[in-house]
């Protein structure tokens, strides 16, 4: 019989205790969520990882202050909260200018495809950076973070029916920018 995998609390306060193998197990836990998260928000995947990588720094540094409820949440607030940072910083110095878009050359049975796949995830990019600050936020927990309204609300310090409208408002407007 296999013994139950701790949980996300008990695993901090052995964190907090000095196990640091514990706080590894978070990481492998939410690696995944967390770079979707900021990926959301970096264009660049080298730039999204980097963001990734603090959030988990942030939350270890931050770890003695955690007052219990959803780590998750409390991580996933942390990583928005950075992501929110790091992209007024970026809009502060406009990298725009020597950014280049690369692509791999596509292979001539499939190019068209691809091209057209490419385009679609680039329209469904551009449509949910246009949604209003707080709907985009709900969304993307909501889906790359995988979490609940109430879990949502947390992170963002709204409540739980203020989540569920953003998300049908961001969701509603998101038909609305890919019709177009």
């Amino acid at each position: 019989m296999q013994a139950a995998e701790p949980g996300d609390e008990q695993l901090l306060e052995a964190f907090r205790g000095g196990d640091e193998r514990a706080f590894e197990v978070l990481v492998r836990r939410y690696q995944r969520a967390v770079l979707g998260i900021a990926r959301r928000f970096c264009d660049d995947r080298d730039e999204a990882e980097d963001l990734a990588q603090r959030s988990f720094i942030n939350a270890a540094e931050r770890a003695g202050g955690w007052r219990g409820g959803s780590f998750k949440s409390w991580l996933f607030r942390i990583t928005v909260n950075l992501a929110k940072n790091h992209k007024r910083d970026n809009a502060r110095f406009d990298r725009s200018e020597g950014a280049s878009e690369k692509e791999a050359a596509p292979t001539e049975s499939n190019a068209e495809a691809r091209i057209e796949a490419a385009e679609e995830r680039k329209a469904l990019r551009a449509a949910i950076a246009r949604l209003p600050t707080r709907q985009r936020e709900v969304l993307l927990l909501r889906i790359d973070g995988d979490i609940s309204f109430a879990e949502i609300a947390q992170a963002l310090s709204i409540t739980e029916v203020n989540a569920k409208v953003n998300f049908h408002h961001a969701v509603q407007k998101l038909k609305e920018l890919v019709a177009r």
